[in-house]
């Protein structure tokens, strides 16, 4: 089945489309850590990684599932987003395991780690989808179901380049008087550019998921 990343992009702002406000409030909040990080000196970026960690493991499922819903026309509350707390080991453990996965294939050549965080890229919305699977299984359904796709997913990605230039435009005017605070600037415009990318991101899942159907059975 050929994807069209168009249609992706079109259907992903139709989605948006009176969902900006929680999407947007969704995003800020499960980035908040790292932004606040990118305001402080650079001799405390350590701890706020662990800390940007640690709160996105917290907040990954309840933010994946605001996504979801978004995506499928379903009732998208903010306080969803602290509602998968519950899940945090989880989250911390998928978080961990896929980092390394793509650091390792990155050890080898910037393109095998590419490669690597596309065919990790579905296994959030998975887990989300399927809560009593095992991390490995997601990962292994992540795989499978990338599978035929990563070109397309890579072209998705590739697509918002001008989004994020455009984002990042602040972050340049300030750099000019206030260089230690750019960091922090970028990461804000970001906010306003990572809805669209995750609800983009969810709709090809969701199509993924139509197209593979009983193919993709998940937690058996």
């Amino acid at each position: 089945m050929e994807i069209n990343n168009n249609e992706i992009r079109e259907n992903a702002r139709l989605s948006l489309k009176g969902n900006w406000k929680v999407a947007i409030v969704s995003s800020l909040v499960y980035s908040i850590v790292s932004i606040i990080g990118d305001f402080i000196p650079e001799s405390s970026s350590i701890w706020f990684s662990i800390l940007t960690t640690i709160s996105n493991a917290l907040l990954i499922f309840g933010y994946t599932a605001i996504m979801l819903h978004i995506v499928r026309g379903e009732d998208a509350e903010f306080s969803e987003i602290f509602s998968e707390c519950k899940r945090f080991w989880k989250g911390l453990g998928m978080t961990i395991v896929v980092n390394i996965y793509i650091g390792l294939w990155t050890l080898l050549l910037v393109v095998p780690g590419i490669i690597a965080s596309i065919k990790y890229s579905m296994t959030f919305y998975i887990w989300v989808d399927n809560p009593k699977i095992g991390i490995d299984e997601a990962i292994n359904k992540s795989i499978e179901m990338t599978d035929g796709h990563k070109m397309d997913i890579f072209k998705l990605y590739l697509s918002f380049i001008g989004w994020i230039v455009l984002s990042l435009v602040p972050s340049f005017v300030v750099w000019f008087w206030f260089k230690e605070y750019a960091l922090g600037i970028m990461s804000l415009g970001m906010i306003f550019v990572s809805p669209y990318i995750e609800v983009s991101m969810g709709t090809f899942y969701n199509t993924l998921v139509k197209e593979r159907g009983s193919q993709l059975t998940l937690g058996e």
